[in-house]
């Protein structure tokens, strides 16, 4: 442990991690006592109209919205020059606008037959129609590639603590004044918007000063190894989209709409592992880009390996906490009908706490190039996915979808280390 805190590089991601995770970790207490008093107000049949409209956008952004963003900090990092630079800003950007109004076009379009297809109640559709206006502001070469790759943790900090805070005294306002409980929807839709729209003028107020408020005038080029990347890393979202947002769908279309709320609640708790995870993420993957833009590959293999020897020790401390104090939590905080499933919280703890621990693993694959790879990565083991979780959930319940969770993270890490063991010596050379 001496030895990993010594290292300058490994301090430097601790320390842009430390700064993340305060940001992120504050803005989550915000969020969770925001999403606590939600949760006991309007109780758990109608949270699940708030996690449709959310799981909803997100799949729509996902599917049909480029995601520009690790490309933003891949091919800015080899920059030197501003008009390579502001070349790489505006073909990310130009992707990311036009993709993004036609991802909003389509999730209205699409909303009511999805909701006829799953059997929605009719009187959601319009919730979940507004609560699509949030994907217009999803400018991810903005909102995220441009403050990390300027090492900006600090001010994104500032900006996600802010939010959560005018979210939470709007959510008490909303308490105090009115039971419509989709004004409580509307003010996370609210604060999503002014967050991104936050980190957009920021990014924009940042870029202005590193290149001129003429840097958008210079003619826009495309380059052919980032428009691969891009499309790579893109297909490998929307075929990750089943793990990351189907689960609720299939289970409001198998079980329960109180099980969606009580499932939802655990994926909250369990979050909070997740929530560690994103700081080291953010962190880490701008220093793999630069070691492996210097070809400094036995650097970048120590780098990960300690990572994941320090994630492991952090993992280990948090989920033991959290096994010893979810009962009290969950009972306490959202009440005693979220309860009776919580052995599933506690199988869902470990293996978050084991992705957790993995996660440089999935930084490197990425910095090193391996686009296409991970494409095909996503596809087969969220293929597995599907299949586990649409036969296990109708015989198990809530503890077949973990399952099918488990299932889903074992493939993808494990098959992330063997490409990446089979070509350990030409990490970074191209997209692969």
């Amino acid at each position: 442990m001496k030895k990993i805190l010594q290292d300058r590089l490994l301090k430097k991601i601790i320390k842009n991690s430390g700064i993340i995770f305060f940001g992120h970790s504050t803005a989550s207490v915000l969020s969770v006592i925001s999403f606590t008093i939600m949760a006991n107000i309007i109780g758990p049949e109608t949270l699940a109209i708030f996690v449709l409209a959310q799981s909803y956008s997100m799949i729509l952004n996902d599917i049909f919205n480029i995601q520009t963003w690790e490309s933003m900090i891949k091919f800015g990092s080899a920059q030197t020059g501003k008009q390579g630079m502001t070349n790489v800003i505006k073909t990310n950007v130009f992707l990311d606008a036009v993709s993004a109004v036609l991802a909003a076009f389509f999730a209205l379009l699409f909303v009511y037959p999805v909701g006829s297809f799953f059997g929605w109640e009719e009187y959601f559709l319009p919730v979940i129609s507004i609560y699509s206006i949030s994907i217009l502001f999803n400018i991810t070469t903005l909102t995220i590639g441009i403050p990390r790759l300027f090492d900006q943790f600090s001010s994104l900090a500032k900006i996600q603590v802010s939010m959560s805070f005018l979210k939470l005294i709007l959510i008490l306002i909303a308490m105090a004044t009115t039971n419509r409980y989709e004004i409580y929807i509307y003010i996370f839709l609210l604060i999503d918007i002014l967050q991104n729209i936050s980190l957009i003028t920021f990014s924009t107020v940042l870029l202005n000063r590193s290149y001129g408020r003429g840097w958008w005038k210079t003619p826009l080029k495309f380059d052919q190894e980032q428009i691969k990347f891009i499309w790579w890393t893109n297909l490998r979202s929307i075929i990750r989209i089943p793990v990351q947002r189907l689960d609720m769908i299939v289970i409001s279309s198998i079980l329960s709409m109180k099980t969606v709320g009580v499932y939802k609640v655990y994926k909250e708790v369990a979050s909070l592992i997740n929530r560690l995870g994103e700081p080291i993420n953010q962190a880490i993957f701008p220093e793999f880009t630069k070691l492996l833009g210097k070809k400094d590959l036995s650097k970048t293999s120590y780098v990960t390996k300690k990572a994941i020897s320090l994630l492991s020790c952090v993992s280990f401390v948090v989920m033991l906490s959290l096994f010893i104090s979810s009962e009290f939590l969950v009972g306490t905080f959202f009440g005693a009908e979220y309860l009776p499933e919580l052995n599933v919280l506690y199988i869902l703890l470990i293996i978050v706490g084991i992705s957790f621990a993995l996660v440089p693993i999935n930084s490197l694959f990425i910095a090193a190039g391996f686009a296409r790879l991970s494409f095909f990565i996503v596809l087969f083991t969220n293929t597995a996915y599907l299949i586990t979780i649409f036969l296990s959930t109708k015989l198990l319940g809530l503890y077949g979808v973990v399952l099918a969770f488990a299932v889903q993270m074992v493939l993808n890490q494990g098959l992330k280390v063997i490409f990446l063991r089979k070509y350990s010596s030409d990490w970074g050379s191209g997209i692969r």
